[in-house]
């Protein structure tokens, strides 16, 4: 799915894998491996956080289930959705979320020799992402990321 929407199903799917250790360490595993691939290219980070002024510069992300699961495990549901024109966690040009933070953040590298490993690195991990949805019982989406937080944040606050 991508698109504007993110279903109830899928909004509870992702609350319940939140609290799930089984996805919880998958996903931590799957981050340290995509961190150390990142890593061996030695990207360089030249706009210290333009890239999460989405609107800005034009940029958007998209996040799976397990990653806005992950995200939740590490910083719990939160109480701000709201941001001018990009990610809410950035604050002050800073990321106050870089544990929990999704594959595109991490991959996404304004350095110029990036483009040449970038998105063959992202696409391959997109389908490993996939797999592990498959492996773990939790629905995939592809849902841009403001739209993840603002489903997720609705969900918690409707009863039951």
């Amino acid at each position: 799915m991508v698109g504007p929407a993110l279903t109830p199903a899928v909004a509870d799917a992702i609350r319940r894998a939140a609290e799930r250790d089984d996805v919880v360490s998958a996903m931590a595993a799957f981050y340290e491996i995509l961190d150390a691939a990142i890593a061996a290219h030695e990207p360089l980070c030249q706009n210290r956080g333009d890239c999460c002024r989405f609107d800005e510069y034009g940029h958007n992300l998209f996040v799976t289930p397990l990653e806005a699961a992950y995200f939740l495990a590490k910083h719990g549901p939160s109480g701000t959705t709201e941001a001018t024109g990009g990610c809410p966690y950035q604050i002050d040009g800073r990321c106050r979320a870089r544990a929990g933070r999704p594959l595109g953040c991490r991959v996404f590298h304004c350095d110029p020799n990036a483009q040449t490993w970038q998105s063959p690195l992202t696409e391959e991990h997109l389908a490993k992402l996939r797999a592990l949805h498959e492996r773990l019982g939790v629905p995939y989406a592809y849902v841009e990321w403001r739209t993840m937080l603002q489903a997720l944040a609705e969900a918690q606050r409707k009863p039951g």
